[in-house]
């Protein structure tokens, strides 16, 4: 995320603080603040471009690292293990998950050239 104002790549998310911020998340903007301007502004975690490949629900981060099912914890876990949905972990938030949506093309080519 890049901030609008000071074009610093510092930034974080914010919590939601009013009615609009938990409207606008609807839509799928949430709330971000810059780490060097304090500035706040409100953005997609996943760009559009991104939204049909595996990525982080919490941080939109799109680099995600292959993990066993056995590592991921959740409500439908055990289905997801039991049906064979791949698991993933987040490098920057530590989040694991599950998800049927393929990895990026830009994060296969990278596994690709560090398995070579």
């Amino acid at each position: 995320m890049v901030c609008p104002f000071c074009t610093s790549s510092e930034c974080r998310r914010s919590r939601r603080r009013n009615l609009v911020d938990y409207v606008a998340s609807v839509v799928g903007t949430i709330p971000w603040r810059c780490s060097r301007c304090s500035s706040r502004f409100r953005s997609r975690a996943t760009p559009l471009t991104h939204l049909l490949s595996a990525h982080c629900s919490i941080c939109g981060n799109i680099e995600l690292k292959r993990i066993s099912g056995e590592l991921a914890e959740g409500i439908g876990a055990p289905l997801w293990r039991f049906l064979g949905i791949p698991a993933f972990r987040c490098m920057p938030c530590r989040h694991k998950f599950f998800t049927l949506l393929p990895l990026s093309k830009e994060v296969e080519d990278t596994e690709l050239k560090i398995a070579s």
